[in-house]
């Protein structure tokens, strides 16, 4: 029969894949509620650059650019960040528990995480780039 202890650290198994999933699909709505709210806001800059020669493509573009931005700053914060807290609480969970601390393996984890994020950034991009390219700047710009 295995102490209590060991059969509760045995519970927490799937505790990261479910944290993980969550802060993924938090990570989703909020950069599809920003580029969303970026067309949104942004209307009547989009309609003068289409005013001025901003093609159709290059509106779906800038948009597109933004999503990676997006992407880029939350993996240059969130995966350092996620590393350093991952690897404290799992030492702090060690300690309580009749385990050795072994820091986990991370690396092919964050290899994966780059492009995945990446992908998924501009996959969120189509909606709202594809909303950006059907702003017609002369009604946009009269409403002004």
């Amino acid at each position: 029969m295995l102490p209590t202890a060991v059969v509760d650290l045995g519970h927490l198994a799937t505790m990261p894949l479910v944290l993980a999933v969550f802060f993924g699909l938090l990570a989703c709505a909020t950069v599809a509620h920003a580029l969303v709210t970026t067309v949104r806001r942004r209307r009547y800059d989009l309609a003068v650059l289409r005013s001025v020669g901003f093609t159709r493509r290059q509106s779906r573009i800038a948009i597109a650019w933004q999503a990676t931005l997006l992407a880029v700053a939350g993996i240059v914060v969130g995966v350092p960040l996620g590393l350093i807290t991952g690897r404290v609480i799992w030492r702090l969970v060690a300690e309580d528990f009749p385990v050795a601390y072994v820091p986990p393996v991370e690396a092919i984890a964050v290899l994966v995480v780059v492009p995945v994020a990446l992908v998924v950034a501009q996959a969120l991009a189509a909606g709202p780039a594809h909303a950006a390219t059907r702003i017609r700047p002369a009604e946009t710009l009269r409403a002004e």
